[in-house]
């Protein structure tokens, strides 16, 4: 068994040294501090770069209310419940963001899909607690659906600025058997979406890291 400790420079994110060791047969009695020369990578890794925090979500499908005296629902609806977001990037010139996340039920990208959470002021670990509502969908529209989630910097005066986002479904890259890009999402996007359609009235919930980029992915 080998671990291995890398070094990094904090502020601009640069790989610095590596020690290698081997852990077999290896005594912690010891406490006695060792010197050990950094050598170069000996392993590609993921450039730090590109992690821009991660965000924790829960879903829910509720389903049609068929013990209810007044009138039936023959749909049920989705419920996000969008909890907080963890070590975003501050874009502000202190260092933090003003961040808020924003939702769409793809493919609809119209008004009625388009939902946000309220603003959180300088902090790039903000707290919502914000749940959003989509009324009026089975689940097996949902398994053909995706679920967009975006966090944003809000700018008063300029642009909002992209700082991450999560794309919930099954990830077969197609809708009712067309290809779409927007169906890539995999991992624990992937999970966490299956996990809501077979659990109708249980809330999933999963911390997933944000991607730096919603270009579609290559399969």
């Amino acid at each position: 068994m080998v671990d291995s400790l890398a070094f990094r420079h904090v502020r601009k994110k640069r790989f610095l040294g590596e020690v290698m060791m081997t852990l077999e047969n290896k005594v912690f009695d010891d406490p006695t501090p060792r010197w050990y020369q950094l050598q170069a990578r000996t392993e590609p890794f993921e450039d730090v770069q590109s992690y821009k925090g991660d965000i924790i979500v829960c879903l829910k499908f509720i389903p049609p209310d068929m013990t209810s005296h007044k009138k039936k629902r023959s749909r049920g609806a989705l419920h996000v419940l969008v909890k907080e977001a963890k070590s975003l990037t501050g874009v502000k010139a202190n260092g933090t963001s003003d961040p808020f996340c924003k939702s769409y039920l793809l493919p609809d990208k119209g008004r009625s899909s388009k939902q946000k959470t309220p603003m959180a002021r300088r902090t790039v670990n903000p707290v919502w607690n914000h749940t959003f509502v989509y009324d009026d969908v089975t689940l097996q529209e949902l398994a053909e659906r995706c679920l967009e989630l975006t966090v944003w910097d809000h700018d008063r005066l300029g642009s909002n600025e992209f700082l991450g986002g999560v794309r919930f479904s099954l990830g077969t890259g197609k809708h009712y058997g067309k290809h779409v890009d927007w169906m890539d999402a995999s991992g624990k996007e992937l999970s966490l979406w299956k996990s809501m359609l077979e659990r109708p009235n249980f809330w999933v919930e999963g911390c997933l890291q944000l991607r730096p980029s919603l270009d579609s992915r290559v399969s």
